[in-house]
């Protein structure tokens, strides 16, 4: 399911990157979720962030980058998104502000040093031992941002449990229709145990 899941995805993406007037609706589609996300990190231009699973249409880093001007690395591990975000990052004059990469960034070789939020898209997969491998990697004050999907469509992706995320700060998205909520982790922060949630504008 997860495959249809990806493909359904990457063909929204391909349009997108190909039609002005679909990137810009799409663009529009997410710029509430990455504002909340924003908010959610406390994202600034002092930032390096790295996102993982960026697809063909990287828009979620794009807008990253547009709204903070952190500088961003765009990670996938399927080597022709990775040559048809290049483009788009390309064709937008972006190519100095973020790098698209072939790695899986959930692989241990995958060096992480430098990086100060790691944002880890919805499609990733297995997203409990990406999870996992970064949380122990990451150096001390590194936040972790992990997209869960709406609770009616948990069946269909690779989904992180709730108690691996219980003591996270969260956000919740309700004006999306597939993506329900984004957590935070950081790594030596202290944990209460309880999630505390920021309420959507």
């Amino acid at each position: 399911m997860l495959n249809l899941i990806t493909l359904a995805t990457q063909k929204i993406e391909e349009r997108a990157a190909a039609v002005g007037i679909i990137y810009q609706l799409v663009a529009s589609y997410y710029k509430r979720v990455i504002s909340r996300e924003i908010d959610l990190a406390e994202i600034s231009g002092d930032d390096n962030v790295l996102f993982i699973g960026g697809g063909i249409c990287p828009l979620s880093a794009i807008l990253i980058h547009q709204s903070t001007g952190a500088m961003v690395t765009v990670v996938d591990n399927d080597l022709d998104c990775v040559g048809k975000a290049a483009l788009v990052v390309e064709r937008l004059g972006l190519c100095d502000k973020i790098k698209v990469l072939y790695a899986d960034g959930g692989d241990r070789d995958f060096l992480l040093d430098g990086y100060t939020v790691i944002h880890l898209a919805l499609q990733v997969t297995p997203v409990e031992k990406v999870f996992a491998e970064l949380k122990r990697r990451v150096s001390p004050g590194v936040k972790l941002l992990v997209r869960r999907p709406k609770d009616k469509l948990c069946a269909l992706y690779c989904d992180l449990s709730a108690k691996t995320l219980n003591s996270c700060n969260c956000v919740i998205h309700p004006g999306a229709s597939n993506i329900g909520s984004t957590f935070m982790y950081t790594k030596g922060a202290v944990e209460s145990g309880n999630s505390a949630e920021i309420k959507a504008a």
